[in-house]
């Protein structure tokens, strides 16, 4: 019996002692290949880091959608610093990723031949506790709308990661404004309705799509145009199975183009500024070897690039720079005297990022038509007013960029805007981001109902702002 249990206990220890060695064998193998994902990540090679995935990877995804992918996400968070083993669970390991911006969870495994499997990245968790303190406000809570803003922007601005924000509210030819927090945590001073100035990120798309409905309506344009109709003759016919992409696909979203460009992230990129390198030409040869894969004007797929053509094709046909336009199309007809493109460092609010540390402006180079737009609350009001009364020099134009241009099961469309039910009632609205700062613009003609909210932190105000409207 003795020696039964003497053997027993070996053979249980050498098993033990398999599956230990077993396991650090996969260890060891997992963190010889985070190790070269890091190092191909920052050479921006993602080919290479390909090269290691699993044939079940590659048929989930191609080597252009993963290079994509990781050009992406290298703009964003910058180079990898740093590695440190988290945990092994079912699904393999996972590392703690430093990178220049951004904190990740790198989920890494590997199939029996050592080949990657699955590779993921997470953010990982931050708590950034509240603000204990009262946030400061010119709210004077006098009456319903005073309580109805405070029960909605308190909750926000008293965010850890917030700073400052400006809200206006539009109701049958009256105007109500507020100020939160700060535009700049240095000096903690309100935010100043006509004078501080705020990136507007996408809501710049609704300018691009007003001006070229002013082009429709002066006749000088079609929203059925092809867009090969103004793009550079080396550029092939953008075309699927004969129906070519028109301008209305690019103002509603419809044209098929991606959301960015495969070459974007092409070369050093700033993930402070992650579009500033992006010229002409590089929006130019991406077309040239585009082939469209689904029908123009039937599915909704929301391009960022798509709204930078359009404000290219814009440039070239009106012969002015994005910012020339603007100006003289929308700015000097509403009266919007502090809108523009070129950044004005003495009144831009500080715009502070998803875990509250300050960012840099950004500068969209060709791709401004998507949101390169810099304005104040009170030039948003004028704006806002305009397009929900649609009246003044700018009326017929308005009105044809609300009509809708593509109605499907999630999401319908003007030229631009995107149009929303609530009961009985239609709004228009968008919202928009760039790295430290976000926006909300919505209006109901019908009920002469507006909101215009900005904010210079990376915390979204949709919810808040569709809030309003409902």
């Amino acid at each position: 019996m003795h020696k039964l249990i003497t053997l027993g206990i070996s053979f249980c220890l050498m098993c033990c002692s398999v599956s230990f060695s077993y396991a650090q064998q996969e260890r060891t193998s997992s963190d010889a290949i985070a190790e070269a994902v890091q190092v191909s990540f920052n050479l921006n090679q993602p080919d290479k880091i390909y090269a290691l995935t699993s044939p079940i990877f590659q048929k989930k995804m191609t080597g252009e959608q993963f290079a994509l992918g990781m050009r992406k996400f290298h703009g964003k968070v910058g180079d990898w610093t740093s590695s440190v083993f988290k945990e092994q669970n079912e699904k393999g390991f996972n590392y703690l990723a430093v990178f220049e911006n951004s904190r990740q969870v790198f989920s890494l495994s590997l199939d029996r031949q050592g080949k990657i499997d699955r590779l993921n990245f997470t953010a990982a968790p931050i708590v950034i506790a509240d603000k204990t303190y009262q946030v400061p406000s010119n709210n004077p809570l006098k009456d319903a709308l005073d309580l109805a803003v405070e029960r909605a922007v308190r909750p926000y601005i008293q965010k850890g990661n917030t700073s400052g924000l400006v809200l206006a509210v539009m109701n049958k030819g009256t105007v109500r404004k507020y100020s939160y927090g700060s535009s700049d945590r240095k000096t903690r001073q309100l935010p100043d309705a006509e004078k501080t100035i705020f990136e507007i990120g996408s809501v710049t798309k609704t300018f691009n799509t007003l001006m070229l409905a002013q082009e429709v309506v002066a006749g000088k344009m079609k929203l059925n145009d092809p867009i090969n109709l103004y793009l550079p003759d080396a550029i092939p016919p953008l075309q699927f199975q004969g129906r070519p992409i028109t301008l209305q696909d690019l103002a509603n979203h419809t044209s098929g183009l991606p959301r960015l460009p495969a070459n974007i992230f092409n070369g050093k990129v700033d993930p402070k500024d992650p579009y500033k390198h992006y010229t002409p030409d590089s929006l130019f040869s991406f077309l040239k070897n585009y082939h469209p894969v689904v029908m123009p004007g039937t599915v909704f797929s929301y391009s960022n690039y798509g709204a930078g053509v359009l404000g290219t094709i814009l440039e070239r046909k009106l012969q002015l720079s994005f910012e020339q336009l603007i100006l003289s199309k929308i700015c000097k007809p509403l009266a919007m005297e502090h809108t523009s493109v070129t950044l004005n460092a003495y009144a831009l609010a500080q715009g502070y990022n998803e875990t509250g540390e300050a960012t840099a402006p950004w500068d969209l180079a060709s791709l401004k038509g998507s949101g390169a737009i810099r304005s104040t609350l009170n030039d948003m009001v004028k704006y806002t007013r305009a397009q929900m009364e649609m009246t003044g020099p700018l009326a017929k134009a308005i009105t044809l960029s609300h009509e809708p241009t593509f109605k499907g099961k999630d999401q319908s469309m003007g030229l631009g805007w995107r149009i929303s039910q609530y009961g009985r009632y239609t709004y228009y609205h968008h919202s928009g981001g760039t790295g430290g700062f976000r926006s909300f613009v919505g209006f109901d003609p019908q009920r002469q109902l507006g909101i215009v909210i900005l904010s210079n932190a990376a915390e979204d105000v949709t919810v808040m702002g569709e809030g309003f409207l409902k």
